[in-house]
């Protein structure tokens, strides 16, 4: 059946190839219906056409086979986790026929850009966070299916002055954009995405000019701003540079306008973009001459991000390791967790450690522990696995005070690691059911919290 559908959408593939994934979409029912629901059959095929893949490369047989094995990863992305390389470099996902999942991710979305004042609304809303955020690591192609709807959602909300802006929360929403637009690197800078990307770029901008008198309050999210374009920049040259010097004087104005911004001037001055008027409402045919412009432009690789480096965190890892009373690890870690707000990225350090303290005696440290372990795990979601034999350990712990303090965590936990859930809530049962705790508020709180059930 394979071949079959590969060879007819081979034929088709010599005129068009819109006409090649048609065909292939239209084939996909049958295709499936072959395999009666057997999972395993499916996984076979996925097995067989990535092998096609590497076999004849970008010839039609090959793109044929890469349009296949995508159009199979929209209806059953589970199994296909992690993603194949050759899918994350793949274009056409965009376009393609809908996804079993397109109404979860859309209903994710609005409930992240939901505004509503209410404890239950930010509970609601931070859930939705860490689902897009895990679903930008392991799903990135799903996410960025529905990137138009979530630029698209950032327009009409820089109109009120900056006190309503921040208390509507419309700038958590634009911070956690931000966010997710980081996780979906490398691949939110392709040629086919770059549109929506633009779209969400402009709203930014806006923000930054509008709420100019506000840089201080920005001051993170335009550092975070800054250093998105400057990986653009790596990425995709061309397109960056053409969307930065279509907006270079907002830019130059809100760089002259606050003398503390370093990285953004030196971005600036780094690409020499020209300063030009009227940037927000050019024609098309301006534009055509920006993209022309901008493969020409010298551009100047600029080192503003320098991360932190093991040598530099190393004091705090061997007062970490050093530490002999609960005072001495709990002055560590108040240090860590004080750093980590500002820069989450360097727990990753002290991961080993973390683990270690997760399972602790001393409330304090075990409470700590867990607090900076979640952090990580929210900061990069592709990491929560690593964690899960210490959270398995946790639950299983003979100390009645660390298996609660993982109980409390579990919604949390499972939310982030969801390709584990099944072996966390069954762990969870059994700790209920043999260990005389009642463990049913926090499993049923999880699977609210999985299904989003808790958002309705």
């Amino acid at each position: 059946m394979v071949e079959l559908i590969l060879a007819e959408a081979e034929t088709r593939y010599q005129s068009t190839d819109e006409a090649s994934c048609t065909l292939i979409q239209s084939r996909l029912p049958l295709l499936l219906s072959c395999s009666h629901g057997d999972l395993e059959s499916i996984k076979k095929v996925t097995e067989y056409l990535t092998n096609c893949i590497q076999q004849w490369g970008s010839s039609s047989v090959g793109k044929c086979c890469q349009d296949l094995l995508l159009q199979i990863y929209l209806q059953l992305p589970e199994l296909l986790v992690p993603l194949p390389e050759m899918l994350l470099t793949s274009e056409g996902a965009r376009d393609s026929s809908t996804c079993k999942l397109d109404a979860l991710v859309h209903r994710f979305i609005n409930l992240l850009a939901d505004t509503s004042d209410s404890k239950s609304s930010e509970s609601r809303v931070w859930d939705a966070n860490m689902a897009c955020r895990k679903l930008a690591v392991a799903h990135p192609i799903l996410l960025l299916r529905h990137l138009p709807m979530i630029a698209a959602l950032l327009h009409g909300r820089v109109h009120l002055n900056f006190q309503e802006f921040r208390q509507q929360n419309h700038l958590t929403f634009f911070i956690h954009v931000l966010g997710i637009l980081e996780l979906l690197q490398p691949q939110v800078f392709q040629n086919e995405h770059q549109a929506a990307l633009w779209d969400c770029l402009l709203s930014f901008v806006r923000l930054l000019l509008n709420y100019r008198k506000s840089s201080r309050h920005l001051a993170a999210f335009i550092s975070k701003f800054v250093q998105f374009i400057h990986k653009y920049i790596t990425c995709n040259a061309q397109a960056a540079v053409s969307f930065l010097q279509k907006h270079s004087d907002p830019l130059h104005d809100l760089s002259s306008d606050n003398s503390d911004l370093a990285m953004l001037k030196s971005l600036l001055a780094g690409l020499s973009l020209p300063s030009r008027s009227g940037v927000l409402d050019r024609g098309s045919d301006e534009e055509k001459d920006d993209e022309a412009a901008a493969g020409s432009l010298p551009l100047v690789s600029v080192s503003l991000f320098t991360p932190l480096t093991p040598a530099e965190m190393a004091p705090y890892m061997k007062r970490l390791s050093r530490g002999q009373t609960v005072e001495d690890i709990l002055e560590v870690l108040t240090d860590i967790d004080e750093m980590s707000r500002r820069r989450p990225e360097i727990l990753s350090f002290f991961a080993t450690n973390l683990q270690k303290l997760m399972s602790s005696s001393e409330e304090s440290c075990r409470n700590l522990a867990f607090s900076l372990a979640l952090r990580s795990i929210q900061n990069n979601p592709s990491i929560a696995a690593d964690f899960l034999p210490t959270f398995m350990y946790c639950l299983g712990s003979r100390d009645f005070e660390v298996v609660q303090t993982a109980l409390r965590n579990l919604p949390e936990y499972t939310l982030l690691c969801q390709e584990h859930a099944a072996v966390l809530l069954h762990r969870a049962f059994l700790v209920g059911m043999y260990g005389q705790i009642d463990t049913s508020s926090q499993i049923s709180e999880a699977l609210k919290v999985l299904h989003m059930e808790a958002m309705i």
